[in-house]
């Protein structure tokens, strides 16, 4: 199975992003960091092991070729910045579990999205009754999440 290692690698990947959220709330109690500072260290450790990543497997750091690159592409790690600081404010709300939920409900249904229009640049991909029935099984998930979380 070819897709197989890239199957793993993701679930490593959204692994992290608990750990990550956990890791952040207990540095923010710990020190008294405002919810966006910590979201700033997050961002500073996040770059000096990116620093060292490229140099691990691809020799260092090489200038980009600016000019290629449309002002939108510069966007991800603004982005990012407060794809984390959301984090941080609803996971103490709700719990991290919660949050993760939708947090990955958004990411899928603005997959789809971008998906089926072919922004940024990707190939479009129709949408489907598996898509749909997915994105639905997720959303009756969140919901008895929160119908749970209600009930306790």
């Amino acid at each position: 199975m070819k897709i197989l290692p890239y199957v793993l690698i993701s679930l490593l990947g959204g692994a992290i992003v608990p750990i990550q959220l956990a890791m952040v709330s207990a540095f923010r109690e710990a020190t008294g960091a405002e919810q966006i500072q910590a979201t700033f260290y997050l961002y500073v450790g996040g770059a000096i092991a990116s620093l060292i990543l490229a140099y691990l497997m691809s020799g260092g750091i090489k200038p980009p070729n600016m000019s290629a690159a449309s002002w939108w592409m510069w966007l991800p790690g603004l982005l990012g910045s407060f794809y984390i600081l959301f984090m941080f404010i609803a996971a103490p709300k709700i719990g991290s579990a919660s949050t993760l939920l939708w947090v990955f409900l958004g990411q899928m249904f603005f997959a789809v999205l971008i998906s089926q229009l072919g922004w940024f640049g990707l190939e479009p991909r129709k949408l489907d009754i598996y898509k749909l029935g997915g994105l639905s099984l997720v959303v009756v998930g969140g919901l008895l999440m929160i119908y749970g979380e209600a009930k306790s």
